[in-house]
C-alpha cells in the first residue's frame, strides 16, 4: 500500500509534466506496490521499427496494433526517473527546470461505434468465418465518454492502480501526439533474470459471483483460448525453444470479467535479439487479431471503420540490461481534450452469438468506466 502523501507527490509530478509538455510514462506492474515514472526532457521522441533497435536503452516502449500502419512505434527515454519507493527532492528540482513549448495540441476526434454498426460488422465477420479458412477474428469498437473539467487524469491513474492490483496499469503522454491510459490483464512478453514469460489469455465471461469456480466455460471460450495457446506453442517451436513450462488453462479475474489463462515460462538465457524476434512473432497475438493472423488482420481492416491506433498494441518498461515487461494495450482509452475514447473488443468464432459478444464488450468497458465515474464523483 502506497502512502497517501507519496500518491499526492506522484499526482503532482504527472500534472507538472502535462502542464509543461514533457513526454512521460508511468506504470504499476501487476501485484506490485510501486509506481514508477519516467520523464523525457525534450520532445525529440525516438520511433523504431523493431525492438532490437532498442538494445541497451532504458525507458518505455509503446507500439501500435498494426506496425505497418500510419502510427509509429515510440520509445520514451527515462531522463528523470521517480519511484513511489523513493521520490528524490533533487530529481523534483531537476524536473522543475524542464519545460517545453508546444505549437499545437493533439486533437484527433474519435467516433463512437453504434450498436447497429457493431452488429453489421459482426455479421460480416461471421460470414467470413464460414466461407474462408479462418478460425477466429477479433472485432473491436469505440465507446466515447466526455472529458470534462471534473476529470483529473493523474488522479484517475492512481485510482486505477488501487482498483486493479493484478493489472498492468499505465499512463503515457506524448505531447502533440497522443495520450493513453489503461489497466491491461494480458502479458505479451516479460524477461527478467534469465527467465522469459508469456501468457495465452482468451475466452471471456462476466463475473457474477465472488467464487470463480462457479464460472462454467463453454465450447466457444475453450476453443478460443486453445487457439492462442497453440499459436504460442508454434512460435516457441519456430524459435527453437523446446524446453519450457506450461501451466493452464485456469480461470482468472480481470475487472468485471473472467478469462481463461495459460502461462508459459522459459528458464534459459535468451539473447536480446532472440527475445526481439519473439516479440515480433507474438504481436499481434491471436487474442487481439485472430487466426490465421494475416487473414484476420486483412478482415479487421476491411470490416472495422475506426483506426485501432495503439489499442491492442503493446507497451511497457525496458531496462538497459535487456530486461523488459511488455503488455498488450487492453482495457484502455485514448485521452484528448474533450474525449475519453474507450476501445473494447472480443474474439469472434463460428460459434459466436452476436448479443453475447456485444454484452462482452460492455462488461470490458466497465473496467475503466466504473473508475471514471467514481473519479468524477470524488
Amino acid at each position: 500500500m502506497i502512502d497517501a502523501f507519496i500518491l499526492e507527490k506522484i499526482e503532482s509530478i504527472l500534472k507538472y509534466c502535462l502542464n509543461n509538455h514533457l513526454p512521460f510514462f508511468t506504470y504499476r506492474l501487476p501485484n506490485s506496490d510501486f509506481i514508477n515514472i519516467g520523464v523525457q526532457k525534450d520532445l525529440n521522441l525516438m520511433s523504431f521499427q523493431n525492438v532490437i533497435d532498442l538494445q541497451s536503452k532504458q525507458g518505455f516502449v509503446m507500439a501500435p496494433f498494426d506496425s505497418n500502419d500510419k502510427h509509429p512505434s515510440w520509445f520514451i527515454r527515462e531522463d528523470i526517473g521517480f519511484s513511489s519507493e523513493n521520490i528524490n527532492e533533487e530529481d523534483i528540482q531537476n524536473l522543475n527546470r524542464c519545460k517545453n513549448e508546444l505549437e499545437y495540441e493533439e486533437n484527433d476526434t474519435c467516433f463512437e461505434s453504434s450498436e447497429s454498426d457493431y452488429f453489421s460488422q459482426l455479421s460480416e465477420i461471421l460470414k467470413a468465418l464460414k466461407g474462408e479458412d479462418l478460425q477466429k477474428a477479433i472485432l473491436s469498437r469505440i465507446q466515447i465518454e466526455k472529458n470534462d473539467k471534473s476529470l483529473d487524469s493523474p488522479s484517475l491513474f492512481v485510482q486505477l492502480c488501487q482498483y486493479y492490483p493484478q493489472a498492468f496499469v499505465s499512463f503515457v503522454s506524448l505531447p502533440g501526439i497522443c495520450s493513453w491510459m489503461g489497466a491491461s490483464p494480458e502479458l505479451l512478453l516479460k524477461s527478467e533474470n534469465n527467465k522469459t514469460e508469456t501468457v495465452a489469455l482468451a475466452g471471456t465471461l462476466p463475473v457474477l459471483s465472488s467464487n470463480l469456480s462457479d464460472i462454467k466455460w463453454g465450447r466457444k471460450e475453450i476453443e478460443e483460448q486453445a487457439f492462442v495457446s497453440d499459436y504460442i506453442d508454434a512460435v516457441f517451436k519456430d524459435n527453437s525453444i523446446d524446453q519450457f513450462e506450461k501451466k493452464g488453462p485456469f480461470t482468472v479475474k480481470a475487472g468485471q470479467v473472467a478469462h481463461l489463462k495459460t502461462e508459459f515460462k522459459i528458464e534459459r538465457n535468451l539473447s536480446f535479439k532472440d527475445k526481439a524476434k519473439m516479440i515480433t512473432a507474438l504481436h499481434p497475438t491471436p487474442a487481439v487479431c485472430g487466426l490465421p493472423k494475416l487473414k484476420a488482420l486483412d478482415l479487421i481492416k476491411a470490416v472495422e471503420t475506426h483506426d485501432r491506433e495503439y489499442y491492442a498494441g503493446y507497451w511497457g518498461p525496458l531496462e538497459a540490461n535487456g530486461d523488459f515487461a511488455l503488455y498488450v494495450n487492453l482495457r484502455t482509452m485514448k485521452i484528448t481534450e474533450n474525449q475519453l475514447s474507450l476501445f473494447v473488443g472480443g474474439g469472434i468464432t463460428a460459434d459466436s452469438i452476436p448479443q453475447k459478444e456485444w454484452e462482452e464488450t460492455q462488461h470490458k468497458a466497465q473496467t475503466l468506466l466504473s473508475v471514471i465515474k467514481a473519479s468524477k464523483l470524488s
